[in-house]
């Protein structure tokens, strides 16, 4: 078997790599494109896993716009195959590592400590031909050096969903949560769970409520400490009683949805947070009263991605083994069948989807 440092040095041998692009709704197929090359301060990653996330799968769908020809894959974990001139860091060729958040350090945002707003969170632009995007269903990604992070011997489709773990993980550092706390994490699909997972790295007692009997069961596997079946119990009592009048101290809107938005509302103690963690299409309506908020000093605010604190974090946690996100993953495919991945993950149910490269 070739090892990793000699397909790295193979690498500027190469001309084309493998890529699925999303030429439209339910349209996807397998090209050829030529090979990137790394600039100074970049790094060339070769992509040995991708998981399909939420957008990928709405874009495939038609329940998200977007602009075609597209090349999906956000969730990512490869090994370094090459370095741009000039690049300084301490990883070495064959390194395993995950793709995450980057940031210049120049800016207002990092110099802040606030890099999530960074204009280079997301790394480098891609461009694959006439197509576009994040890349993760692309053999071979370009990435600014610092956006890379050791997974140590992690499966690489385990660590693709350090992506994934940070933005849970970023949620959570921001309500500033203490132990022994109550969060109620509204819905249990894969953001769900994650928040699940995130939550209890910081000694929370994690309530879930949720429609579907399977995503309790799992969201009990993951750390949920109480389950609230919201098809046989009033979802707002019951955190009530659990809290013993109060609320909770911060609620996740993991499922994005106007019920969902008004129950979490509801639910929160004084001086809770509501975090509007998931996105909808179409969006729904969020309304809530100013004079209720200013006399119970209750607050909102909205989570997309993980800053680099949070993606190290993350990545540390899969490394050592902390945290099991292997129950999250529910089929792999090989480049070759990204169609029938993505007919499997919009499958009502799934968790986590992985791409093989």
């Amino acid at each position: 078997m070739t090892s990793p440092v000699i397909e790295a040095e193979r690498t500027a041998e190469a001309t084309t790599m493998r890529v699925g692009v999303m030429a439209g709704v339910r349209d996807i197929g397998v090209q050829d494109v030529a090979m990137p090359v790394p600039g100074p301060g970049q790094v060339l990653v070769r992509i040995r896993a991708t998981a399909i996330c939420t957008w990928e799968q709405r874009s495939y769908s038609g329940a998200q716009a977007n602009k075609f020809p597209f090349v999906g894959g956000h969730e990512i974990a490869g090994e370094i195959a090459a370095f741009g001139p000039g690049t300084e860091n301490d990883f070495q060729l064959g390194e395993r590592v995950a793709v995450g958040s980057a940031a210049c350090g120049k800016c207002h945002w990092c110099k802040t400590g606030q890099d999530r707003a960074c204009k280079q969170h997301y790394g480098v632009a891609q461009k694959y031909g006439d197509a576009w995007g994040p890349g993760g269903f692309a053999q071979y990604k370009l990435q600014v050096a610092d956006g890379v992070y050791r997974i140590g011997d992690a499966p690489f489709e385990v660590a693709a969903l350090s992506e994934p773990l940070s933005c849970a993980m970023h949620a959570n550092r921001l309500l500033n949560l203490r132990p022994g706390e109550d969060v109620v994490v509204l819905g249990a699909g894969v953001m769900g769970l994650m928040n699940v997972v995130a939550a209890r790295q910081y000694g929370a007692r994690v309530i879930v409520s949720e429609v579907d009997p399977a995503r309790l069961a799992m969201a009990r596997r993951m750390g949920a400490t109480e389950l609230i079946d919201a098809t046989k119990v009033d979802p707002i009592a019951r955190v009530k009683e659990l809290t013993e009048g109060r609320g909770a101290e911060a609620v996740i809107a993991a499922i994005g949805h106007e019920k969902a938005n008004e129950q979490g509302m509801a639910m929160l103690s004084d001086k809770g947070r509501f975090v509007l963690f998931a996105a909808a299409h179409p969006e729904p309506a969020f309304t809530f009263a100013p004079n209720e908020a200013h006399n119970r000093e209750t607050g909102v605010f909205g989570v997309i991605s993980g800053e680099k604190q949070d993606f190290y974090a993350a990545t540390r946690l899969i490394r050592y083994g902390l945290v099991d996100l292997s129950p999250l993953i529910d089929a792999t495919y090989p480049l070759e069948e990204i169609g029938a991945a993505l007919d499997q993950a919009i499958k009502p149910g799934t968790y986590r989807v992985i791409v093989e490269l």
